[in-house]
């Protein structure tokens, strides 16, 4: 699966992926004069918009979860299809006034095997071949005409973009599997959460069964929220410098508000409070890009990366 996609909630469906290839051609092509052709309007143009250089779009998102050989079938059947369509197009294409055609992109989630490229050069040799033997018949055609196969990550610039300016009812899942391997935690890392574990809770016993699974828990959330900030900062990078930025903010405000705190039986009320303060600035700035699972992940991982450094520290007397 995409890097990009996987960080998006829910299945795409066809009309999600083709509005969302749209917008991001729009944006893309902005100074080009990206022009989108209506489902209603495009009949047999079999495109989903064009740019005044020549470049041309077509989506397709498979029905479900194809095995990879089920997968390349429908692919290169799909772009089979359209190329074909492509060809007999010359005056539905000058009626909608598309330049000669130099690039034709298929965009697709994702593609699991190297065959459907292959397949693609084929029809595009077929195409320059059919060009040079009638030029008049296909001069809709350019002469350096190219297929190119188009994946969710090569819009991941124009994806973060558009659920961070909320143009898009898509919201990011961060909520990963957790892990109960400390192998990749620093000891030292392990003895701060454990320490402040210990002085929230009031508990000296480091045999504490509640302890021990609250410590647990928050070990796992550290290890964790390092690779969810990662997925982030590859996927959706100016929404991953929009959580820095506030994680970087609040972190001080945490470091003040617990080197204040001198009385270490109010430590419990002092860390609920971070807790639930942090929450609320998370829900109020991601809301509308983050699921409520994401926003509880985040609040979580970003408290173990406090627990585990210095900014967040409790007396235990």
């Amino acid at each position: 699966m995409s890097n990009i996609l996987t960080l998006i909630d829910g299945y795409m469906t066809g009309d999600a992926w083709e509005e969302l290839c749209v917008q991001c051609y729009r944006m893309r092509y902005q100074s080009d004069h990206y022009t989108s052709i209506p489902a209603v309007q495009s009949g047999d143009a079999g495109i989903e918009g064009f740019t005044r250089s020549g470049v041309v779009h077509q989506c397709y998102c498979p029905e479900r979860d194809y095995s990879d050989n089920e997968l390349y079938t429908h692919l290169r059947d799909k772009l089979t299809t359209d190329i074909d369509k492509l060809m007999k197009n010359a005056d539905r294409f000058n009626q909608l006034g598309v330049p000669p055609v130099v690039e034709w992109h298929l965009d697709i989630p994702e593609y699991r095997d190297s065959r459907i490229l292959i397949h693609a050069k084929t029809k595009q040799q077929e195409v320059l071949t059919a060009k040079k033997g009638a030029p008049s018949k296909y001069k809709h055609i350019a002469n350096n005409f190219q297929i190119i196969i188009k994946i969710a990550d090569d819009f991941t610039p124009e994806i973060s973009r558009i659920i961070r300016t909320n143009l898009t009812n898509m919201k990011l899942n961060l909520a990963i599997q957790h892990t109960d391997d400390w192998t990749t935690c620093d000891s030292q890392k392990v003895k701060n959460i454990r320490r402040k574990i210990k002085a929230v809770m009031h508990i000296n016993d480091d045999s504490n069964q509640a302890l021990n699974s609250v410590v647990n828990i928050y070990i796992g959330f550290y290890i964790s929220g390092i690779e969810t900030m990662n997925r982030l900062r590859v996927g959706f990078p100016e929404i991953y410098g929009d959580v820095f930025e506030l994680e970087q903010s609040y972190k001080r405000d945490v470091s003040i508000k617990t080197l204040m705190n001198t009385d270490h039986t109010m430590n419990k009320t002092v860390f609920d409070g971070i807790l639930d303060e942090f929450q609320a600035k998370l829900e109020h700035d991601f809301s509308q890009m983050l699921t409520i699972a994401s926003i509880g992940e985040l609040k979580q991982d970003m408290v173990a990366s406090w627990l585990a450094d210095c900014s967040m520290e409790f007396r235990s007397e």
